[in-house]
C-alpha cells in the first residue's frame, strides 16, 4: 500500500483553448463548485446546504446523499471506492480502473477518494471537484450531447504531489448534483435561501 504520487504536468492535461460548447457548460458549473462551493471555509462566497433549505444533520440521514448518488449511479465499492489514508489510495485507484492511464478509460462515471476523519464522503467529494477545477486538473471530453469530466484532485505532500482524488464525472451529472442541491428538499415549492 502506498500514497500515490503524481507529475505536476501529467500528459493527460492538455493545454488547449475550450471550445464555445465547453465553456457555456463550465459557465453554468463552475460558480456552484469553486465560488459558491458546499465547502464554507474554502470560498468567502461558499453556500451551505442549509442556506437551500437542507437540514443541518442531512448528511447524518442520507437523504440527499442516496439522490446524488442515484443521478451518477454511485455504487460504494463498485463505481465508488473510499479510503480514510492516502497509504491506500494507489490500491484503491487500481480497484476503480482509475491508475495512471484513468483518463483513457471514460465509458463510466466512477470517483476513488480519500475523505480525512473529520468530513463526510458526499462534501469530501464536492471538495475535490472545488480542487481539480480550482487547479485545473480536469479535461472534457466530448460524448454525444455531454462532456465526460475526468477529474484529479492532488495535495503538496513531501516535495511531491500526492493524489486525494480521481473522478470521472459526466457534465450533467454535476448539473444534476448542482440543480438537486439547489432545489432543497422541498419539492417544487420556491423558497428563499436563508441569510447568514
Amino acid at each position: 500500500m502506498s500514497t500515490l504520487r503524481v507529475s505536476e504536468s501529467p500528459e493527460w492535461i492538455k493545454e488547449k483553448d475550450f471550445t464555445k460548447k465547453e465553456l457555456e457548460m463550465l459557465k453554468e458549473i463552475l460558480p456552484f463548485y469553486v465560488i459558491n462551493t458546499l465547502q464554507e471555509n474554502y470560498s468567502y462566497r461558499g453556500i451551505s446546504v442549509t442556506e437551500y433549505g437542507w437540514s443541518d444533520n442531512v448528511w447524518n440521514t442520507g437523504i440527499l446523499k442516496e439522490q446524488l448518488f442515484h443521478v451518477a449511479n454511485l455504487t460504494l465499492n463498485y463505481n465508488l471506492f473510499m479510503v480514510e489514508r492516502l497509504e491506500d489510495m494507489s490500491e484503491v485507484c487500481n480497484q476503480a480502473h482509475l491508475d495512471d492511464h484513468f483518463y483513457q478509460y471514460r465509458d463510466q462515471e466512477r470517483i476513488a477518494i480519500y475523505v480525512n476523519s473529520r468530513s463526510n464522503l458526499v462534501l469530501s467529494i464536492f471538495k475535490h471537484i472545488r480542487n481539480a477545477f480550482a487547479h485545473g486538473r480536469f479535461v472534457m471530453y466530448p460524448i454525444g450531447d455531454d462532456y465526460m469530466f475526468v477529474m484529479e484532485s492532488v495535495d503538496h505532500s513531501n516535495r511531491s504531489l500526492v493524489v486525494k482524488a480521481r473522478m470521472i464525472l459526466r457534465g450533467s451529472t454535476l448539473i444534476n448534483w448542482m440543480n438537486l442541491i439547489r432545489k432543497g428538499p422541498e419539492q417544487g415549492e420556491v423558497r428563499k435561501r436563508r441569510k447568514k
